[in-house]
């Protein structure tokens, strides 16, 4: 847990948060089921590494799902985040343990880089664009299919809400007002704007505007055409 808790430190302190905010783990936890002030996160569909601490069998899941419970006492100027990896149980033990998942530290930064940008969306009232976020990729190929008998989630309910629930969060893409306002907040407060990754075009999007062009510069030859054929009709009679 203490490489979470560096990495999730470093991140507020790059957000030039002056609130203290802290990271602690809590396997008590439990999907929609908060008390007043706290915020809920579900991250879904994680990468994670496990090892069974009776035969030492390694495995590899992309279903691992990360609970994040948040909350800001404005009173005490402070910040709490609670946090909780399913765990999964190994397949080749007749009575397995739940074994804590293992992440990269490229995972661990990408998930704790989205946590503090929700915090900042949730507790500061900041319009973060969805462009902030960075996706939690998987970095090593997964084989077989998801044991939900032996995981935590899915014993929980989590894994199969993830297939019929929406997502967390709808975001509406910016005006340039609000991208605006965003920057003269985040200066106001002392922190720093998220940077805005650049946007190219989509060549479907060309290719769409340039066939629709062309079709309207034929119908407008062929309606030339057309008025041309009946002005040299009735002007020869």
């Amino acid at each position: 847990m203490g490489t979470w808790q560096d990495i999730f430190a470093a991140k507020i302190a790059d957000m030039h948060l002056t609130e203290s905010w802290i990271l602690q783990e809590d396997n008590s936890l439990q999907v929609h089921v908060l008390k007043p002030g706290w915020k809920e996160i579900v991250q879904r569909r994680v990468f994670g590494r496990f090892q069974c601490s009776q035969c030492f069998h390694e495995w590899s899941s992309a279903k691992v799902h990360i609970l994040f419970h948040m909350r800001w006492s404005r009173s005490r100027g402070r910040g709490m985040v609670r946090m909780r990896a399913f765990r999964q149980a190994c397949r080749r033990c007749p009575e397995p343990q739940l074994e804590e998942p293992k992440f990269s530290e490229d995972t661990m930064k990408r998930l704790l880089h989205n946590l503090v940008l929700k915090i900042l969306k949730y507790f500061y009232h900041l319009p973060i664009q969805p462009s902030d976020f960075l996706e939690v990729v998987v970095d090593a190929p997964v084989v077989g299919p998801h044991d939900s008998a032996r995981c935590e989630g899915c014993q929980l309910g989590v894994c199969s809400e993830s297939r019929l629930a929406p997502a967390l969060d709808a975001w509406e893409p910016l005006t340039d007002a609000d991208k605006a306002r965003t920057h003269r907040t985040l200066k106001r407060q002392g922190m720093r704007p998220c940077a805005t990754p650049t946007h190219h075009p989509s060549p479907f999007n060309s290719n769409f505007l340039w066939k629709r062009c062309c079709c309207i510069g034929s119908s407008l030859l062929c309606v030339l055409a057309a008025l041309l054929f009946v002005l040299l009709y009735f002007t020869r009679k």
